[in-house]
């Protein structure tokens, strides 16, 4: 009988990785940037290292309300490092792919071994929809990202054999990529998780993810992470709490 085939081993995850963040980002100046939403996205975040306002997005010198700042936040700091040019404008999305293949093969890595986090990594990075965003500008690669850490955070935190003390910390870090999720794309990024959670207790009855959940803590945390730029940007602009709230997320 022949040897069965070798397992992958953990630096074989590691070179996998390694190789996909290869492939990510040799290519980030190949092309211009494409309208509407390259164009877009890029020009808010020069706009935010020019005038030095981190607070109150602008596009074109009007203040820019739709969508929250994390993105701009971290284009703006690749711009002031790599200089204004598209690698350093499509440096988030590709970063934030990549983060995502990282958060699922570490997901594998951790239920079900090596073997399931090659595989769950190779699956995602080999994903046309995935791969393609984290090459273009938008909001989607980052919020994509968060969610996805958010999920594989839950997954670790809720086995049974995870301690108590690993326990909150990994929930914690399901909140806090709740709120990056949020920070990146709006209410959404903590409804859609919610709902999701929802949508699984009524499908198995099964409460005692609640309890496991520290929402005390949890909820502090995320509000300690979101509510600091929601309340400066209403106290420098009084009508941003009903064109984001009302008008981005209820009247469209």
């Amino acid at each position: 009988m022949p040897p069965a085939p070798a397992l992958p081993s953990r630096p074989a995850l590691w070179l996998v990785f390694a190789a996909i963040a290869l492939i990510w980002f040799v290519n980030l100046d190949m092309r211009r940037l494409a309208h509407p939403d390259e164009g877009r996205y890029a020009e808010i975040a020069r706009e935010m290292v020019t005038t030095g306002d981190w607070v109150t997005p602008r596009l074109n010198g009007l203040k820019y309300f739709e969508k929250p700042p994390l993105q701009y936040w971290v284009t703006a700091a690749a711009f002031r490092v790599f200089g204004i040019n598209e690698a350093a404008a499509r440096l988030w999305p590709a970063l934030a792919g990549l983060l995502a293949v990282a958060a699922i093969g570490y997901a594998g890595l951790a239920l079900g071994g090596p073997l399931l986090g090659t595989f769950g990594a190779l699956a995602l990075a080999g994903t046309l929809w995935h791969s393609g965003l984290a090459q273009i500008i938008t909001l989607d690669s980052g919020l994509a990202f968060f969610l996805t850490l958010g999920l594989a955070a839950l997954v670790v935190a809720q086995r049974d054999e995870t301690p108590a003390g690993e326990r909150r910390a990994w929930m914690w870090l399901v909140w806090a990529a709740m709120a990056g999720a949020t920070l990146s794309k709006g209410l959404i990024g903590l409804v859609l998780p919610c709902a999701a959670l929802l949508t699984y207790t009524m499908l198995t009855r099964d409460l005692a993810v609640w309890r496991r959940l520290h929402l005390v803590s949890g909820l502090a945390l995320y509000l300690a992470l979101t509510a600091p730029w929601f309340v400066a940007v209403s106290r420098a602009n009084p009508e941003f709490a009903q064109f984001f709230f009302i008008h981005e997320h209820v009247e469209r």
